[in-house]
């Protein structure tokens, strides 16, 4: 009997628990969070059936599952305190080119921001954001860096969190970072080969061949950088008013088994430890949460590779936009 009750929980009730969460995030991630509970339930079938890494590629967790009604993230225990201590009158934040192509295609103010975080530019060297000094000749022949989206279609209000609107989701975000790099005289690619459209668990294969053909045609990059946008619920996590405006936050996920951790992971540190000191607010870190990611978010390919969050899908266009001059004016300095 007992065995009946289980096998009609996985039959019946949980796949009307995982369309229910996949409308949440449009239908874009698959339905992976049935996959986690029979890994969970049921061990061997993971042993057999299912990638691991398969697992890194998508937002969905029973935790979550449980959790989110109480709006309590398990990665994130002040959000457990943060309610505790509301009566007190103050909420806990989560803290938590010149353009070079290869033949391959190329391919707004919101009213719920009265809680976000301000920057503290007390400490930084300058409020400016353009420095003159770090302008350079910029490279004719190779360049610098590197952007492309291994999850193309993410994207930022006011539209669907899922774009192919290359001048509304994180592609838009990637061509500005590259407005703001020449202005540094740093050259720099943004491709938008759209790499997760059909078959969302295997976006990093196909993204892993777009980045081999560019280290094949000019070798490894200053910096190369898998932009991406988070997802979240708090906007206050996300977003920090630097300078009067609203800015979306960055943050690095890196991949600890990565056999090029050790260079990657030091190129990371430089670029967090200088906007904390240049622009306090800016930076959510570094995310050590996966041990190999997905083929190691294809940091495994270079020993100048991170993949960058900027904002997430409560943020808007303009706001993550607005984070690039912020983030070229770092890279400028650290590549110089």
């Amino acid at each position: 009997m007992l065995n009946l009750i289980i096998s009609l929980v996985f039959v019946i009730v949980l796949p009307y628990l995982v369309e229910a969460n996949n409308n949440q995030n449009n239908n874009i991630r698959g339905n992976m969070l049935y996959v986690q509970i029979l890994n969970y339930a049921m061990p061997a079938v993971k042993a057999t059936c299912f990638d691991e890494e398969d697992m890194a590629e998508n937002n969905f967790s029973l935790k979550n599952l449980v959790l989110e009604p109480f709006n309590i993230s398990y990665k994130n225990p002040l959000s457990i305190l943060g309610r505790e201590v509301a009566f007190l009158g103050g909420g806990i934040s989560d803290g938590s080119v010149n353009e070079f192509k290869l033949d391959d295609k190329q391919i707004a103010k919101t009213d719920d921001d009265k809680n976000l975080s301000r920057g503290d530019n007390s400490s930084a060297e300058s409020t400016d954001v353009f420095d003159p000094s770090l302008k350079r000749k910029m490279n004719s022949k190779k360049p610098d860096i590197l952007i492309y989206h291994t999850h193309t279609t993410e994207s930022y209000k006011p539209g669907d969190a899922n774009s192919s609107d290359d001048t509304k989701n994180v592609c838009a975000v990637g061509q500005q970072l590259v407005t703001e790099l020449n202005k540094y005289g740093i050259s720099a690619i943004n491709d938008t080969t759209v790499h997760d459209a059909q078959g969302y668990n295997q976006s990093y294969a196909r993204s892993s061949v777009t980045l081999g053909k560019y280290l094949k045609k000019y070798g490894d990059f200053k910096l190369i950088i898998d932009m991406h946008r988070d997802y979240a619920e708090d906007k206050n996590s996300v977003t920090v008013k630097l300078n009067g405006e609203n800015v979306s936050k960055f943050m690095l996920v890196m991949t600890k088994k990565n056999p090029h951790f050790d260079k990657n992971m030091k190129l990371a540190n430089q670029i967090i430890d200088l906007s904390n000191k240049l622009y306090p607010g800016l930076s959510r870190g570094v995310n050590l949460y996966y041990n190999y990611g997905t083929r190691y978010f294809n940091q495994g390919m270079s020993n100048n590779a991170i993949l960058m969050e900027i904002g997430s899908q409560i943020n808007t266009t303009d706001e993550s936009k607005a984070s690039t001059k912020y983030i070229a004016r770092i890279i400028a300095q650290i590549i110089k």
